[in-house]
């Protein structure tokens, strides 16, 4: 009996469970209440132990919402940092699965927990003494290498290989309950006809590698899709590429392109991915700053752009929607961008157009085509398919950022590249994947909640909690910018004060505070809301532009955006009353 007593208490023990409130009961009489405030791990614990998993992930749970401190590691969950920081998973999901665990108990292996939950319980007895004793302190972080002895990719991000925006606001939205509009990805299940599609494509069985350029159902759905977004013949075999996300799209463009030395035109704040990738690139990052006007909008100074413009210039990036300001470039702007194109025959354009579905105010002269209305398409314009490697992906789209499929589409001279790179990368983007976006893109286009298809349902909805995000900032007297497109909001801070303490402090991502960082690590410490400061998304020459622009996400559920507008409201009462 006591040889299968370790593989129980590798549950009850880890995760500190015993005994959640619905579970109290099942306890003899004689065995007092135990607070779940204690976790122990014991060597007899072994990683074949069938609840392993859910013991890792209920500690893990347990350490995010109590509010373990930053150097408290979160066992069992993969804290994994990007666009709007670390995911922990909900902690709700995760209890209801371990009840259900223990609920499927044998009588034998009800008798065993009785008997673990007594040996716990001399267990924590026992370490009372401990306890008390105050905890050591969090080892501290290994130190950077001198300047010499840096590694290959310190020396090609130039540096930038340390604690960034994400971990750190990633840490303390784990530290407390927040309310999270820094994440950058919707926090609710995609459609029911997306996640159909997605077991249908595993049942019947593509679960094998396919294509490296791309699961050829899925890339003659593309070609035939972009067919009508460009009005012209796009091939599936060689001008199209299916990737592991945007982000390996945008990777493989720039390795495919770019020589040492060569110059890439950012229009900033830019999305912060894009400086690390042209750097690992062999790239030169050149900065044109985008202009916040009083009615709060963004322009772009085209003179500006071309006076940036030199002999070593070989990439524009061009994010329309844009991240993090949500700017929807007007076709008068792509026309001007396009005709500095055409004066430069080595400049190639990547239009990264992720948000391109996610358009609130379309623009009278856009095109519609497929669901894609005020979006123009750069590669459209006269003589520029030849100059453009258009970039996109069905994460946000489709509301599953975790099935990272993104693809390229360009002419056949570009792609040829790309596609003999792509094996040396990864093989290929998950094939059931790629299999279920073939039925979710045909899917999309019907009618869907009493709208023309999916994409229109898309938009309302989004348009919907930009409104409640823009009033909930109001709230707290913070001014909304105008963003056209996509899920972010720039929020013009001017009028909140930061207390003096924290534009006095220095954090290991920003050693120098700027205003904008100061601020959100207030809006986080004192007032539970997550948000993302905006001068990591500017060179370190223009981070002072940033000084007043914070980042906020609105693709979350009405719950959190209500969550969001009375934290918002005890902001602005406080100012108020002072």
């Amino acid at each position: 009996m006591y040889r299968a007593l370790p593989f129980f208490m590798c549950f009850v023990v880890a995760s500190g469970f015993l005994p959640s409130a619905p579970l109290q009961g099942k306890l003899p009489p004689s065995l007092p209440s135990i607070a779940p405030t204690r976790s122990f791990v014991l060597p007899s614990c072994p990683r074949t132990c069938p609840l392993a998993p859910l013991a890792s992930r209920a500690l893990a749970v347990r350490r995010s919402t109590q509010g373990g401190g930053a150097g408290e590691d979160l066992v069992g969950t993969d804290q994994v940092c990007f666009d709007g920081g670390c995911v922990v998973e909900d902690s709700s999901v995760v209890m209801q699965e371990l009840e259900a665990e223990l609920l499927e108990l044998s009588e034998t292996e009800k008798r065993l927990r009785r008997e673990g939950a007594l040996m716990l319980l001399d267990k924590i007895r026992s370490s009372e003494a401990e306890d008390a004793a105050p905890a050591p302190p969090a080892p501290a972080p290994a130190p950077s290498p001198p300047a010499g002895q840096q590694s290959v990719i310190s020396r090609k991000l130039q540096g930038r290989d340390g604690p960034t925006v994400w971990s750190e606001f990633g840490a303390l939205a784990s530290q407390r309950k927040c309310v999270n509009l820094g994440q950058g990805f919707p926090d609710w299940s995609p459609p029911s006809f997306v996640r159909d599609a997605a077991v249908e494509a595993i049942m019947k069985g593509t679960n094998q590698y396919t294509r490296t350029a791309g699961h050829l159902p899925l890339a003659r759905t593309l070609a035939a899709r972009y067919r009508m977004h460009l009005e012209r013949e796009v091939r599936a075999e060689t001008e199209v590429a299916v990737t592991v996300g945007a982000s390996q799209a945008l990777y493989v463009s720039l390795q495919s392109l770019l020589e040492q030395g060569d110059e890439v035109l950012l229009m900033e704040p830019f999305f912060d991915l894009y400086m690390g990738q042209i750097l690992l690139a062999g790239g030169k990052p050149v900065f044109v700053p985008l202009e916040p006007t009083e009615e709060g909008e963004w322009k772009i100074d085209m003179k500006k752009v071309e006076e940036k413009v030199s002999k070593k210039t070989r990439i524009i990036v061009l994010n329309s929607p844009h991240n993090p300001t949500g700017k929807v470039f007007s076709l008068a702007e792509m026309e001007a961008l396009a005709e500095i194109v055409r004066k430069h025959e080595r400049i190639v354009v990547i239009s990264d157009e992720v948000y391109k579905y996610i358009i609130h105010t379309p623009p009278e002269e856009s095109q519609d085509t497929l669901g894609s209305a005020g979006h123009v398409h750069f590669a459209r314009l006269p003589g520029m398919w030849d100059r453009t490697l258009t970039i996109s992906s069905a994460g946000k789209t489709f509301s599953v950022t975790g099935w990272q499929v993104g693809w390229i589409i360009g002419p056949s001279r570009y792609l040829r590249d790309i596609q003999v790179l792509l094996p040396f990368i990864q093989f290929c983007a998950a094939t059931p994947m790629q299999d279920a976006l073939v039925q979710v893109l045909k899917q999309a286009d019907q009618p869907y909640e009493g709208e023309r298809n999916y994409y229109d349902w898309l938009k309302q909805q989004y348009t919907m909690k930009k409104e409640k995000l823009e009033a909930a900032l109001r709230a707290a007297n913070i001014i909304p910018m105008k963003g056209q497109g996509g899920f972010f909001l720039i929020g013009d801070t001017r009028n909140v004060k930061v207390p003096q303490e924290y534009l006095e402090e220095s954090t290991p991502a920003m050693k120098t505070m700027t205003r904008d960082w100061a601020l959100c690590r207030w809006l986080a410490k004192e007032h539970g809301i997550i948000s993302i400061p905006c001068s990591p998304f500017y060179s370190p020459e223009n981070r002072h532009l940033a000084s007043n622009f914070v980042r906020f996400a609105f693709c979350k559920t009405d719950e959190t955006l209500q969550e969001a507008l009375e934290a918002f409201r005890v902001i602005g009462q406080a100012e108020q009353s002072k």
